[in-house]
């Protein structure tokens, strides 16, 4: 009889269990590592695939700054006339060829040589050091809203070719003048106290035929001295119209027989007895005065008009010597004392004082004045024209006269003070076509 020996055949069962654990184990390593290969793999390609990316957009970020440079060096291109333009709408092969189609959009003209359907890329470009393609293009169309429209257009590859981007931004133009009447005061805030006289605008009202002298925010009801204001009809020289037709002009005599000899002859308001001539208008007076009057214009876009031209100066010392004719914008980054007669009615000055400013003489000033600090009137000037002021205004001291000329503001607003090209907001975007 045989006996069962069970320590070996446990022994036997237990290397097999070990071997098919052994086995499972290499299988699930095998897998993983197959997996992990293949996920490594695929971050690679992704990770070549966004470093291809980045070298195209960084190329065509740049072809696009210098589509924007040549622009900007080219304002004249706005107009899509010249002989640089070519028709995108001669052919439908030609519509649908980039960049006449491009980020979904298709464009009347480009600036470009054309051979069939071969557009070319704008020549004079830099060529970047690493060699990669990065070429500029320039679009033209129009909108019934924004009216012309030009688009600069970039296109950069990666270094193998295999990668593509694109980026764009849309230009218009900015027109910035001064909106009609002005009054001969704009003032947030208005205090009528010592010797002068305004002559009203007949037509700043809100109904036109209404007149208005001072147009504020807070009128200080608390006069004093012995001021007025009058109708435009109203200020003479004994019988004769100062402004009215045949009234007088920038070369009348400024002594009693000419300018120096008007007065009103009858009051508007006057010292005691303020009246609807100062516009007290809490709810509608703008919170940018400065921009209101320029159309939107900032201090940065007045001062850099000012500067393209050679007219910023630190003082008023050579205010006499500047050449109106040019730009009739000047800007004082400073005190301000103004040293004698400045403008005429053709070309009146527009005068942007950072700073105090002063006029202590019988001086006569054709133009628009605008303070962003403090103004301190005396000695008898004469103001043809409008100040406008965000400080606290008070017309103290001395005999000042404040004349409303539409010879001054026709002057003033029959051409655009800045006409430039800016880009269009929220126009630009990188695309791949």
């Amino acid at each position: 009889m045989k006996q069962f020996d069970t320590q070996h055949s446990f022994h036997r069962q237990k290397g097999a269990a070990v071997l098919l654990v052994s086995i499972v184990l290499l299988i699930g390593v095998t897998l993983v590592t197959v997996f992990a290969a293949r996920v490594g793999v695929m971050d690679q390609r992704i990770s070549a695939n966004e470093y291809r990316h980045k070298e195209a957009q960084a190329a065509a970020d740049a072809a696009l700054e210098q589509a924007t440079a040549f622009i900007s060096q080219n304002p004249d291109l706005y107009s899509g006339t010249g002989s640089g333009w070519r028709d995108c709408t001669t052919s439908t092969a030609l519509q649908n060829t980039f960049p006449c189609t491009s980020g979904g959009q298709t464009y009347e003209s480009v600036y470009s040589n054309v051979a069939g359907t071969i557009i070319s890329p704008l020549s004079y470009m830099v060529t970047l050091d690493s060699g990669i393609q990065s070429d500029s293009y320039i679009v033209f169309t129009t909108s019934a809203s924004t009216g012309n429209i030009l688009t600069a257009v970039g296109r950069g590859s990666s270094l193998d070719g295999s990668g593509d981007a694109f980026a764009q931004v849309s230009y218009a133009q900015v027109t910035i003048g001064i909106p009609g009447d002005i009054p001969p005061i704009v003032a947030s805030y208005l205090d009528v106290n010592g010797s002068f006289t305004i002559v009203a605008d007949p037509h700043a009202g809100l109904n036109d035929g209404v007149p208005i002298s001072g147009w504020t925010a807070t009128l200080d009801g608390t006069s004093s001295g012995s001021w007025q204001t009058c109708h435009l009809g109203s200020f003479k020289n004994g019988d004769e119209s100062c402004i009215e037709e045949n009234g007088y002009d920038d070369q009348t005599s400024t002594g009693n027989s000419g300018w120096g000899g008007c007065s009103c002859e009858e009051n508007l308001s006057e010292n005691g007895n303020p009246s609807y001539d100062l516009f007290e208008d809490k709810d509608n007076f703008p919170d940018d005065v400065f921009g209101y009057v320029f159309g939107g214009a900032t201090h940065q876009a007045m001062y850099d008009a000012a500067d393209e031209v050679g007219h910023v100066f630190e003082d008023c010392s050579l205010l006499g010597s500047v050449d109106l004719s040019v730009s009739k914008i000047v800007w004082i980054d400073g005190d301000c004392t103004i040293p004698g007669d400045v403008g005429d009615q053709t070309n009146p000055i527009i005068l942007i004082v950072d700073g105090l400013l002063k006029i202590n003489s019988n001086h006569h000033v054709w133009g628009l004045l605008v303070t962003l600090d403090e103004m301190q009137l005396s000695g008898g000037p004469t103001i043809h024209g409008s100040i406008v002021t965000d400080s606290d205004t008070k017309l103290t001291a001395g005999g000042y006269t404040q004349v409303y000329d539409p010879k001054v503001l026709d002057s003033l607003t029959e051409d655009s003070l800045i006409s430039e090209l800016s880009k269009i907001n929220y126009s630009w975007k990188n695309y791949s076509n």
